[in-house]
């Protein structure tokens, strides 16, 4: 089966099918996210937007989950460099040969990643990343998961816990948080939105007898997220990030639109614990049985083989190029354990935050009052 196919999240250059790639301006009138979503609480600050400077000095953005105070999860595409134009994907999760985008990059520099925290269209610079931990992955066919290691600690957000050690089920319930666009055209303030259900279930190391989309993925059908929700989290009932929204197929605002999401627990050895391991925390895992909470004293070097048996194209990528972040002093109000062997935080994380907010505020000084005009 062949599935035009478009970016969740706003990126360089735009891209040929509907809720595409965009720069500073929409690419498509029905380019709607987390479409007829609901605002977003304080409770929900743990859903943080993520900026991304890329290769070409363009921000683009995206949305990604706090789940240690100084690690967000987000998707693969959001950090990396990638090619623009439309693609296609087979069941398998591969490019087909006439794709023009979907081929991935190099990482963009972690210090060109910037987190803020806060329902708002313009919130204060947050944080800065020091390190990512992402597969290998060719394309943003499958196995599109990264996580971002922060330049310093967050205290006073609330974290969100993380499924470790089951796949997602189909019918399994779902709410989705992000950035993306809304039916009224507005980009950058975060929304809510319940009821998704999932509809298909790729293969993994937890299900062997796949439904026909790529492995490690899941869909739901219908209006969603959209531009902006991309590496936005799909949350279980108790409140645990099972997915990462990644790609879809049609318009966000359509009741046939397929929303691809990435599984996250096929990824727990590979992309998760490294991060926690280097930031000095164990995971929060979902209640009820939902992860093991395997310490990061125990996590062991990562894996050298992609989970869910990706094949040698999917191993892992360290893609810093910044000095990892060390201890900080602050005392954090998190549930978070924090692990043995924590760094010291970067000395210099303050003078590039104040670099980050500038831009972010000449950026944001060019764009309407309201936030309309082309916001991701």
């Amino acid at each position: 089966m062949r599935l035009e196919r478009a970016l969740g999240c706003a990126s360089v250059l735009a891209l040929a099918a509907g809720c595409g790639q965009a720069g500073s301006e929409p690419v498509a009138s029905d380019t709607q996210g987390v479409y007829e979503g609901a605002a977003s609480g304080a409770e929900d600050d743990g859903v943080v937007k993520v900026a991304a400077i890329d290769s070409n000095g363009v921000t683009n953005f995206c949305t990604g989950s706090l789940v240690a105070p100084n690690v967000v999860l987000t998707a693969r595409h959001c950090v990396s460099n990638i090619t623009s134009g439309s693609f296609t994907c087979t069941d398998a999760g591969e490019l087909n040969p006439d794709s023009i985008g979907g081929r991935f990059g190099t990482l963009i520099d972690p210090a060109n990643l910037k987190i803020y925290v806060g329902a708002a269209f313009s919130e204060p610079l947050a944080a800065l990343g020091a390190k990512v931990f992402a597969t290998q992955t060719p394309s943003i066919c499958r196995n599109d998961l990264a996580t971002i290691v922060l330049d310093r600690e967050l205290s006073g957000v609330p974290l969100i816990p993380i499924r470790l050690d089951r796949g997602n089920q189909r019918g399994e319930t779902l709410r989705v948080v992000g950035f993306g666009e809304t039916e009224d055209e507005m980009r950058g303030v975060r929304r809510s939105k319940e009821g998704l259900t999932i509809s298909l279930v790729g293969s993994s190391q937890f299900r062997a007898d796949g439904d026909r989309i790529p492995p490690r993925t899941f869909l739901s059908l219908g209006p969603g997220p959209c531009i902006g929700d991309s590496g936005g989290p799909a949350l279980s009932s108790n409140g645990a990030v099972t997915g990462v929204y990644s790609q879809l197929s049609g318009a966000c605002n359509s009741p046939t639109a397929r929303q691809y999401f990435t599984q996250v627990a096929p990824f727990t050895e590979e992309v998760l614990l490294p991060a926690f391991e280097l930031a000095g925390y164990e995971p929060i895992p979902e209640a009820g049985g939902g992860g093991s909470g395997t310490p990061v004293g125990e996590a062991g070097a990562p894996s050298s083989s992609a989970g869910g048996g990706a094949g040698t194209n999917d191993r892992p990528s360290d893609g810093s190029n910044v000095t990892p972040p060390a201890k900080g002093g602050c005392r954090c109000s998190t549930t978070a354990t924090r692990g043995a062997g924590a760094l010291d935080r970067l000395a210099l994380a303050l003078v590039l935050g104040v670099a980050g907010s500038a831009v972010w505020r000449r950026r944001r000084s060019a764009k309407s009052p309201s936030g309309t005009a082309g916001a991701a």
